[in-house]
């Protein structure tokens, strides 16, 4: 009886013109990126199979952007995080978006590196972002431009 009315209200909003192209082609990439022995589709954050397929037969993950500050929507500057991973990684992140891109520009293996892992700080925890070599080589191109 004391629980409040539904009430709706029409808002303005800004959404990125585009950005669904960019989400798909990072998925699509993304799957084939982070595939485990097993042909497991793997959090590039905890390292763990990711927890549920869809009806499609596909696994759900988010592919959050990695570096936010950059000008244009690079389908290779996303990653392939669980539900959980992807959270902290959006809100709970202590390593700044100047660091990782550091981290990533500046790794020392060969460009021709098979993975490469790079720290990050989620939500009080150390972690590490798991990059197949040719994922981290296309993203340190992309965030050297």
């Amino acid at each position: 009886a004391d629980a409040p009315s539904k009430e709706s209200v029409m808002l303005e909003r800004s959404i990125q013109k585009g950005i669904s192209d960019v989400i798909a082609q990072a998925k699509a990439y993304l799957r084939t990126k982070c595939l485990n022995t097993d042909k497991q589709l793997v959090c590039q954050c905890c390292h763990k199979e990711m927890p549920f397929k869809l009806r499609s037969n596909e696994y759900y993950f988010e592919a959050v952007q990695c570096i936010g500050d950059k000008e244009k929507r690079h389908f290779q500057n996303r990653l392939a995080l669980c539900p959980t991973c992807a959270a902290m990684y959006q809100y709970a992140r202590e390593t700044d978006d100047a660091e990782i891109r550091r981290s990533i520009v500046e790794h020392e293996a060969d460009d021709k590196a098979l993975a490469v892992e790079i720290p990050v700080r989620l939500a009080g925890r150390e972690l590490t972002l798991h990059f197949v070599g040719t994922h981290w080589f296309d993203l340190k191109t992309v965030l050297s431009q």
